[in-house]
């Protein structure tokens, strides 16, 4: 009787548990693991400087990253339209032009503006590129973002001149990714709990969420991702909707490498580069399949998190940055495995090994 009656509470938690996603226990897992190696992975300036990390850099990529790979397109361009429009933003700071100088003169919020203008422009160019010929022409996304992504690693150094732009006497600019509306002193330190940047990856997660629950234009993504053909027969517009996929990742990295640049007060031309194996990552472990077709923003930001937290450990105890891309590589094989494993084609899979394998198991159960 006893058994009896704690079989179906047993039942219940077992399904909820079941149900979490993986996301959530990865990063349980890091919270757990890494504060036992070090103490100072839980203190408030480290948990504020991840959540700061991420708000301005792999949490804004995995947007990027979300959209194209629901839509069945890897873009691997991320890390440089980031790269050349943080240059291109500092660059313009620190013009020494005549009408720039006017305009620094009369006010300098101008010419920021014009900066982040500049900046999302050029994200916008990059991602126009991609998502012309991507609808164009059949090549594979991978090879044509892999080509732009060159592109703007190339361009960044151009607009550097082969060094990094020093952004000197721009507090309204450097405030946009390294300031905080609200400060506390914890000790002898004043530490932002509520950085800019965070207000500018929340709205951003709430449009795109928007975006693709409660308007045609996230539900063709969907589609396109889940079977392009059967779009293309159902009269969506394939080509259009790719297009403006790709241009909304070049515009979203963009933003990346201004809140980047503004952090880091200077242009970089190798600040982006890698970004996208992270914002892939992010994606992947906030449960987008590769496939296209299925994911969520809010699971993403998450995995943004997760991600960032991971890097975050594995800086704080000393692993090389050559190691840690192993180790983040490692861990996306095991999400993706797990992921499959639990999928309706994983269980199919499962049966038919357990069928080959172990025929004798098979026979007793179709007995009992």
């Amino acid at each position: 009787m006893a058994d009896k009656k704690f079989q179906k509470p047993i039942q219940t938690l077992t399904k909820v548990l079941g149900n979490v996603p993986l996301t959530v226990w990865l990063g349980l897992i890091i919270l757990v693991f890494f504060s036992i190696l070090t103490d100072r992975f839980l203190t408030v300036s480290n948990v504020m400087n991840i959540i700061v990390q991420v708000s301005s850099g792999v949490g804004i990529i995995a947007v990027a990253s979300f959209i194209a790979i629901c839509s069945t397109g890897v873009d691997l361009s991320i890390g440089g339209t980031v790269a050349v429009s943080g240059m291109i933003a500092a660059r313009v700071l620190v013009l020494d032009f005549p009408l720039i100088n006017s305009i620094r003169e009369v006010s300098p919020i101008l010419v920021i503006l014009i900066a982040i203008g500049a900046a999302m422009l050029a994200g916008m160019l990059v991602g126009a590129l991609n998502g012309l010929i991507l609808s164009k022409t059949k090549i594979p996304a991978f090879i044509i973002t892999l080509a732009t992504y060159r592109i703007g690693e190339t361009m960044a150094r151009i607009v550097g001149g082969g060094s990094s732009i020093q952004i000197i006497d721009q507090e309204a600019f450097r405030f946009i990714g390294g300031g905080s509306l609200y400060s506390v002193m914890v000790g002898n330190r004043s530490i932002g709990i509520l950085p800019v940047s965070l207000l500018v990856l929340i709205p951003l997660y709430i449009v795109f969420h928007v975006l693709m629950k409660h308007t045609k234009f996230g539900t063709y993504i969907y589609a396109i991702g889940g079977n392009n053909e059967a779009s293309v027969l159902s009269g969506i517009n394939v080509e259009k909707t790719r297009f403006t996929v790709f241009l909304l990742s070049g515009l979203i990295a963009s933003i990346a490498g201004i809140l980047l640049t503004s952090r880091l007060a200077s242009g970089i031309a190798a600040t982006g580069l890698g970004l996208e194996f992270d914002g892939i990552a992010a994606t992947v472990v906030g449960g987008t399949a590769m496939t296209g077709g299925k994911g969520s923003p809010f699971r993403t930001l998450i995995g943004a998190f997760t991600i960032g937290a991971l890097r975050n450990g594995l800086n704080l105890i000393g692993m090389a940055n050559s190691v840690q891309m192993i180790t983040i590589g490692a861990v996306l094989i095991i999400i993706v495995t797990i992921d499959a494993f639990r999928t309706e084609e994983g269980r199919l899979w499962r049966k038919n090994l357990r069928r080959n394998f172990f025929p004798s198991q098979m026979k007793n159960r179709i007995a009992q």
